[in-house]
């Protein structure tokens, strides 16, 4: 049958390591199971004799790999091996003019990755997938790598949920919906102003989530989104986990204290972070909250 076979195609994905490098042992290991769905994976490697992935040598060398895997694997989408730093010096060094000129590909990952799927999504309006990466110790048997690599093993439509709690008390009986976009807060701060990041995020529906930083920076940050007029006319805001923060605040008072800055809706989720589960979210997909779920489609 026509639709069987569309979920039987054999679904093209490039692995390669952007930012840093895989836990050594893990990517080999975590992309068995992969391989046993309806998923044909290449992986891409980064040439060791470019020395240091942040040295210049290094930063042509994974933009080169980054370049090849969009632009000649002929794959279906690019996942990330894992996050660490690095991603955004990349976005200077690829060829922005050759990109427009082939199909979209999806870029599935978190973290440091964010800083790719916003460049994508600002500059080509392709969507992109935050979920899980195989070269991370997060990478397990939960129902995050579940989801990921059944998305992965069909076609689109696509479609998630999570589970969120209103923490504001501005929300009304009606529906929130808006496009969904979002990622990791530090990454996607220092992207404020830069043409790799939507200069107004108006009919939004923005998720954020971080990791190792402190309140005071969290805030510090969330005033340049606040002042820079990037946040006007979000429909809503939903925090994922902000983990292993440091200094004397914790994760419960940070997150009432951006509720308490934002002039929009916000919910929590314990559903996404640098944390298992850590379920998938389509970037650029059509997003819906209704009572304590959020749902998310891609056509």
């Amino acid at each position: 049958m026509a639709g069987q076979d569309r979920r039987s195609r054999i679904v093209k994905v490039a692995v390669l390591e952007p930012s840093s490098a895989s836990v050594p042992g893990v990517l080999e290991q975590n992309l068995t199971g992969v391989c046993e769905r309806s998923i044909q994976v290449e992986v891409i490697t980064y040439d060791m004799g470019a020395g240091d992935r942040l040295e210049t040598a290094g930063v042509r060398e994974r933009a080169r790999a980054l370049s090849a895997a969009l632009l000649e694997s002929g794959c279906d989408c690019v996942l990330a091996a894992r996050g660490g730093y690095g991603a955004s010096d990349l976005l200077r060094h690829l060829d922005w003019s050759a990109l427009t000129r082939i199909p979209p590909k999806m870029m599935v990952g978190f973290s440091d990755i964010t800083a790719l799927q916003s460049a994508f999504y600002t500059r080509l309006g392709w969507t992109g997938l935050h979920g899980p990466m195989p070269g991370s110790t997060l990478w397990g048997e939960g129902p995050d790598v579940t989801a990921l690599v059944e998305l992965l093993s069909k076609e689109r439509p696509w479609s998630g949920t999570i589970s969120v709690k209103q923490i504001s008390s501005d929300v009304g009986s009606e529906d929130l919906s808006g496009t969904l976009f979002g990622g990791c807060f530090s990454v996607l701060s220092n992207l404020i102003g830069t043409g790799f990041l939507p200069g107004s995020l108006s009919g939004h529906v923005l998720y954020l989530e971080d990791t190792r930083e402190s309140a005071p920076r969290v805030l510090r940050l969330w005033n340049q989104w606040l002042d820079s007029g990037v946040v006007e006319g979000v429909t809503a805001l939903v925090l994922g986990r902000f983990t292993e923060l440091e200094g004397d605040q914790d994760e419960d008072w940070l997150v009432q204290a951006l509720m308490s800055r934002s002039p929009f809706p916000v919910f929590h989720s314990n559903d996404f972070g640098h944390v298992t589960p850590n379920m998938p979210l389509a970037l650029g997909s059509q997003a819906r909250i209704a009572g304590n779920r959020l749902n998310w489609s891609l056509s």
